[in-house]
């Protein structure tokens, strides 16, 4: 080897870790910023042995990358169910609180039967008038709270599409650049952990897959398979469901044009924020809506009066529990008679609608029993009922327990699912880091092994000079 080339292979080296000592400062730097990799040069011997800087890589890990994407998508979906579960808790209660609706069935078949035993008494009597009133307005809160949970749910849709629209954005200037960059041959990777920080993001709102083309450009899809970024983001549409009637199946959120979700849905999608809010708008309430209705049908059924005219002709009318609708959503219209609230003699001996369905016709006769009998057998009578999920046949106490244990079963069970998921999303998110960050110790380490090779390349191109300038002194 002459002087002069070991002059130039001295003086690459230290070029060479003056590049790489930037690198190790900048990981330092970033050792604590949540999404930055590890990032190190790429070096290789040229002509003359020359040390020559390839290029600048970061570490990654495709497989685990994607463990997180998944892990992620379906953590923020049993998130959003159970979060709305939590909240039709809430309203409904311990099964064995007084003022739940289990309870108050069961309380309104015991007032019937201690207006029963003394029916003359007008506070016996007004009690259970006050338990009816309990368990009407118990189910119009639920009811409501069910509503609620519906519009919040298509409200945040609403939100999430534009979200989305903005982490899109953010995610093709992050590509555009990464692309040109990658052409260049220059130093794109700070950019890589952003657009790779957004493209998790984006995974909250829907389950993605990702696919990479040879110059860095990135390919995203949904777990469905429908186009979210392909050269540029896709159109992301929704619109709020107004008004949101109950049991009514809100709007469809589209993607590229493409239905995603609801029964329309070509492509749906299973995991994310948006399916987690369609499951709970569409599926989990209201079957929950369903379940209360039927409850307040039941009422409405046992309490009903009849008038049979003389031609044998039976007319059937609302009772103590009415409604002027008894479709979907009647558990949050349900009410008691004006005329019974102040007059218990009303449920005693009926006539709510007149004195053709009364049932007692000398209402002087205070013994009167014979309509609280009938209105409690009515009450805890055995009936079917076409609901799914719940028990198919029982009293309406028991249907209205079944209901009750299915919602705090699916509770129970969704949240046990989110633990689970939030496990799995933690354990793959810390081996990512650990296979992918920066661990400051190492980096350290590797800043005194640059230190020592450029105090190496510093003695040669000295030792070079001394040999020159002895060289030129004898001559």
């Amino acid at each position: 080897m002459t002087l002069s080339s070991a002059l130039n292979t001295a003086t690459s080296s230290l070029q060479s870790a003056q590049t790489q000592t930037a690198l190790v400062s900048r990981n330092i730097a970033n050792a604590n910023v949540a999404g930055a990799t590890r990032k190190y040069v790429n070096v290789s011997t040229g002509p003359e042995g020359r040390v020559e800087v390839r290029s600048i890589a970061q570490s990654g890990n495709s497989a685990l990358f994607r463990n997180v994407l998944n892990g992620t998508a379906d953590v923020a979906k049993s998130s959003i169910v159970a979060g709305g579960l939590d909240r039709l808790n809430e309203v409904v209660g311990d099964t064995n609180a007084k003022d739940s609706a289990v309870a108050l069935v069961s309380a309104l078949s015991d007032a019937l039967s201690a207006y029963r035993a003394s029916p003359a008494n007008y506070q016996v009597g007004m009690s259970a008038i006050s338990t009816a009133q309990k368990l009407a307005s118990s189910l119009n809160s639920v009811s409501a709270t069910v509503n609620d949970i519906r519009r919040d749910a298509d409200d945040e849709m609403a939100q999430a599409a534009l979200d989305m629209k903005d982490i899109l954005g953010q995610i093709d200037q992050l590509n555009q650049r990464i692309v040109a960059g990658t052409n260049l041959n220059v130093d794109v990777t700070d950019d890589v952990d952003k657009r790779d920080q957004a493209i998790q993001k984006l995974s909250g709102y829907v389950g993605i897959s990702v696919q990479m083309r040879g110059n860095n450009d990135v390919v995203i899809h949904t777990d469905s398979g429908v186009t979210l970024y392909d050269r540029s983001p896709r159109n992301i549409e929704f619109t709020r469901t107004y008004p949101l009637a109950p049991g009514q199946t809100g709007g469809v959120f589209r993607i590229d044009n493409v239905p995603v979700t609801g029964d329309t849905a070509t492509m749906p999608i299973t995991s994310g924020k948006i399916a987690g809010l369609a499951d709970l708008r569409d599926k989990v309430t209201t079957s929950f809506q369903n379940q209360i209705d039927t409850i307040a049908r039941g009422l409405i059924t046992a309490f009903a009066e009849s008038y049979t005219d003389a031609s044998n002709v039976t007319t059937v009318k609302q009772g103590l529990f009415q409604a002027d609708d008894t479709s979907i959503g009647v558990a949050g219209r349900l009410k008691l008679a004006s005329s019974a609230l102040g007059d218990p003699t009303f449920l005693r001996d009926g006539g709510i609608n007149g004195w053709l369905y009364r049932s007692n016709p000398d209402q002087a006769a205070t013994g009167f029993t014979a309509r609280l009998s009938d209105l409690s057998n009515a009450l805890n009578a055995d009936r079917s009922f076409n609901v799914a999920d719940v028990t198919p046949s029982g009293t309406l106490a028991r249907f209205a327990a079944s209901s009750m244990s299915w919602l705090q079963g699916m509770r129970s069970t969704t949240a046990a699912t989110n633990q689970y998921q939030q496990t799995l999303l933690d354990k793959s998110q810390s081996t990512l880091s650990n296979e992918t960050g920066i661990d400051l110790n190492s980096e350290l380490t590797r800043l005194l092994d640059l230190q020592r090779s450029f105090q190496a390349s510093s003695k040669i191109i000295t030792t070079v000079d001394q040999m020159m300038a002895a060289l030129l002194q004898a001559v």
